[in-house]
């Protein structure tokens, strides 16, 4: 079977591009982050409703990638990613000036200036959601310009702008928030409408003969996953770690805020601050927030290469959940703000050790034509656990308090150890030299 040659033009510049549009839609997914529980307090939102605030972006990622890589299919893959980022740029600056939004709808809609606010806040991150799910293209780009040799150095671009928009995301936003409530919003924007312009001057179109169909989410994919234990089981540990990692990204600053609220530049809890505190507490969860995605950064793209060789995925693939369990175990118990810290110094020691840990064992257990599309379903399943993840803490933060959260999260991480554990004894010689064997 032959295979496509790389499209014309399809050097540094097309991957650079593919790079820049992962990355930007992460940044103004990590962005945000600081700020949400800031929107809530200050619009009056509960913990259920922040978490929907959280949601709905990656809700909205998980059921429009399939679309948009039936439309990219069709009409090509360059409209489609540079469409994406003109209309996450228009959604950006909807987020940044939601006051002024729901201001000149008075009377449009109901409700009082507060409510109107989220719901312009809502809309905003439904339509970030909506353009940004154009992931999938951006993997069917990268399929269709490079060699079956040279194709997972080019989706380690997608995996690199993950983690560095999730690391750097919240730590601009938290002190861009600190200057200006607009800030972050306009920021995003900004960098949005820039890689569009990037693209409309640089990115090539791959030839329509190396076009092929790009699902990032098949529930013909979902039971063929769940029929093979070998991918359906680890799947099922690292949506776990999605799920438990994302409500401890959705909960951190109430926890602190709650518990701990000097160390987030207040005086007292923030059911006593001014909204003028709740947004310079921002820029603390930010920095807070950045040590975390750095660290997990560093484990992923450098440490984890020692590991391997050593103690095999499956080996880490327990590791991982225990750690990442024991350090969102050590923040929910923690009586300092010292013992905060060290927890969120073991979590990302834990999330970087599972997820590429996950990653690899589903590409060695898939068959080699479908290892494109299993990845992408894992992609898909780490969109929906950061959809749920959120919506569970903020739930049980409603009902139960500030802490239990974390420890809920930490409960289904023990779950996923064992799972992995069991996984471990049954499969860990299948993998031994590389070898796919049958389950």
């Amino acid at each position: 079977m032959s295979h496509p040659a790389p499209a014309h033009g399809a050097g540094r510049s097309p991957l650079l591009f593919v790079f820049l549009a992962v990355f930007i839609d992460l940044l103004g997914f990590g962005i945000v982050i600081p700020l949400l529980p800031i929107y809530s307090k200050a619009y009056g939102a509960s913990g259920f409703t922040l978490s929907l605030l959280f949601s709905c972006f990656s809700g909205m990622q998980f059921l429009f990638a399939p679309m948009w890589g039936r439309v990219s299919d069709r009409i090509g893959r360059r409209p489609v990613l540079i469409g994406g980022l003109v209309g996450t740029g228009f959604s950006y600056l909807l987020f940044a000036f939601a006051d002024e939004v729901a201001l000149a709808l008075e009377g449009a809609l109901p409700g009082d200036l507060d409510h109107r606010t989220l719901a312009v806040l809502f809309v905003s991150r439904i339509c970030a959601g909506f353009f940004g799910a154009n992931v999938s293209t951006a993997s069917a780009y990268i399929a269709d310009v490079t060699t079956p040799e040279n194709r997972a150095k080019g989706m380690g671009l997608i995996g690199a702008a993950f983690g560095m928009g999730f690391t750097i995301g919240p730590w601009i936003g938290g002190e861009l928030s600190g200057l200006s409530i607009h800030y972050p919003g306009v920021v995003a924007s900004c960098l949005s409408f820039a890689a569009a312009l990037f693209g409309y001057l640089k990115l090539s179109e791959p030839k329509r003969g190396a076009r092929r169909v790009s699902r990032a989410f098949s529930f013909v994919e979902l039971r063929a996953a769940w029929a093979d234990p070998r991918i359906g089981t680890v799947l099922f540990t690292g949506f776990l770690a999605i799920v438990s990692f994302s409500a401890f990204e959705s909960m951190f600053l109430f926890f602190g805020l709650a518990k701990f609220p000097t160390y987030f530049g207040m005086s007292q809890a923030i059911e006593h601050a001014t909204r003028d505190e709740t947004f310079a507490a921002a820029r603390y969860a930010g920095r807070y927030l950045f040590v975390v995605g750095l660290i997990s950064a560093v484990i992923q793209g450098g440490f984890i290469r020692r590991l391997v060789p050593r103690f095999g995925e499956t080996r880490l693939a327990v590791v991982g959940p225990l750690l990442l369990g024991l350090g969102l175990a050590i923040v929910g118990s923690a009586p300092s703000f010292t013992l905060v810290i060290v927890g969120c110094v073991i979590m990302p020691f834990g999330f970087g050790i599972n997820t590429p840990s996950v990653s690899a064992l589903v590409s060695r257990a898939s068959p080699a034509e479908q290892q494109g599309a299993f990845l992408g379903l894992q992609q898909s399943l780490a969109s929906l656990g950061r959809m749920l993840g959120p919506a569970m803490a903020g739930l049980v933060f409603d009902h139960y308090g500030p802490r239990v959260p974390f420890f809920v999260s930490a409960s289904l991480l023990v779950v996923a150890a064992a799972i992995a554990w069991v996984y471990h004894r049954r499969y860990a010689e299948s993998f031994l030299g590389g070898a796919r064997t049958a389950a």
